[in-house]
């Protein structure tokens, strides 16, 4: 394929109104293409109410193990949650996935029923991802890869991370020195050859080096870049659009790379860039149905022949 193909994923669609609002947004004005949704938040059902106004947006899931409550009942999933029935916080979830803490069975459970939450309200998954991706750590690779496959979800977020130009960043745009880098490197494309190689995912996501994931003002910039230097193949831009909301912003970390975000998704520039540099953007529904549709040729060519 020699076409530069894009996907444009909101990430936590569903969070809050303001979030919810500026996905929507996004896409109504701007290029975002696909977005993937909360299903245990505060603004999840404000969020599904408003999917008529986009009917063209591609919704996915956005597992969630460290935020909130569980769908399942709190006492099946006991690994999974505190002395309150709430989820461990990112850091304690992460270190209990690294230790093989947590009961694959629960995790498979809480995955599963969180896809068949958005399946009972009409909306079936066009992909699945994670908020701040735990179904890549190894103690829950095998339950999200399970879920997705059992609840007939064919597109996962790619695994591997990719910055571009790439010539400065030996190693790839992840955390801590070389070494490191190189492992994470690796585990990331073992896994997206492996494990979930019977999924459809993007060639790659694209990422930034960390110290620019830090400091959202020179996000116009490295937008700018990344597209202009974009090689051929398909690959995911995920950000995390949304306008500041009272009672909310205030304690969430990234508030202003929300509107920043914002900003650039719906600037006309930007969507000039993208025109320029011979981009093609895709949602995730469209790149199942392009794979589903490129085997049936092929089959159909195999029969030809035959």
């Amino acid at each position: 394929m020699n076409e530069k193909r894009l996907i444009v994923n909101a990430d936590d669609f569903g969070m809050s109104r303001g979030i919810s609002d500026g996905i929507l947004l996004a896409h109504r004005f701007g290029f975002l293409t696909s977005a993937s949704l909360m299903v245990n938040m505060p603004a999840t059902d404000y969020a599904v109410e408003h999917l008529a106004s986009a009917p063209a947006l591609s919704i996915g899931v956005h597992l969630n193990i460290c935020q909130g409550k569980p769908i399942s009942p709190a006492h099946d999933v006991p690994s999974l949650v505190d002395a309150s029935g709430d989820f461990h916080p990112p850091p304690v979830m992460i270190r209990k996935l690294w230790l093989w803490q947590i009961s694959t069975q629960e995790l498979e459970a809480e995955f599963r029923a969180q896809i068949r939450w958005m399946k009972c309200r009409g909306i079936h998954p066009t992909h699945a991802d994670s908020h701040h991706h735990t179904h890549i750590y190894p103690a829950a690779t095998v339950a999200f890869a399970r879920s997705a496959m059992a609840e007939g979800i064919s597109c996962v977020r790619a695994s591997r991370f990719s910055c571009w130009p790439t010539n400065r960043i030996l190693g790839g745009p992840h955390e801590g020195g070389i070494v490191r880098r190189l492992l994470v490197q690796s585990y990331r494309g073992v896994l997206q050859r492996t494990l979930f190689r019977g999924f459809h995912s993007a060639d790659s996501r694209i990422s930034f080096p960390c110290e620019a994931r830090r400091d959202s003002t020179n996000l116009g910039a490295l937008w700018k870049i990344t597209f202009e230097n974009l090689p051929t193949g398909t690959f995911e831009l995920a950000c995390h659009p949304g306008f500041s909301e009272r009672g909310f912003s205030e304690s969430d970390a990234i508030h202003r790379q929300r509107e920043d975000e914002l900003d650039w998704l719906t600037n006309p520039e930007m969507r000039a860039v993208i025109q320029r540099s011979g981009i093609h953007l895709i949602s995730y529904r469209q790149l199942s149905a392009g794979n589903i549709a490129a085997r049936a040729e092929d089959n159909h060519a195999v029969t030809r022949v035959a």
